[in-house]
């Protein structure tokens, strides 16, 4: 877990014991346990949380975050006088949509 081994651990159980006493190290060992099931708890909770409100975010996209869809073949033919010219709108670059939206209308 911490890369302790063996004999590590064993070292850390005697000085326990001896620091404490055999009357006083259940309590102990109980209090530990109790603390890391609270740490564990607490991070799975904050955890939780930041997931929640990144997956929140991102279905609460607006549109114009989406990716831009190539023009198809038949809009990048020559408009008609008639129609508003579409090449133009379907290949405009994100740096020129945002640059229209920036300004005043």
């Amino acid at each position: 877990m911490f890369g302790l081994g063996f004999g590590e651990i064993l070292i850390v159980l005697v000085l326990a014991l001896v620091l404490l006493g055999p009357e006083r190290l259940p309590d102990a060992a109980k209090q530990l346990g109790k603390g890391l099931r609270e740490f564990k708890k607490a991070t799975s909770e904050i955890k939780q949380q930041v997931e929640k409100e990144l997956y929140s975010d991102e279905k609460h996209l607006p549109l114009s975050a989406s990716p831009m869809r190539l023009p198809t073949p038949s809009a990048t033919a020559a408009p008609s006088s008639a129609e508003p010219d579409a090449t133009v709108t379907a290949a405009a670059s994100p740096a020129a949509l945002s640059a229209r939206t920036d300004e005043p209308a």
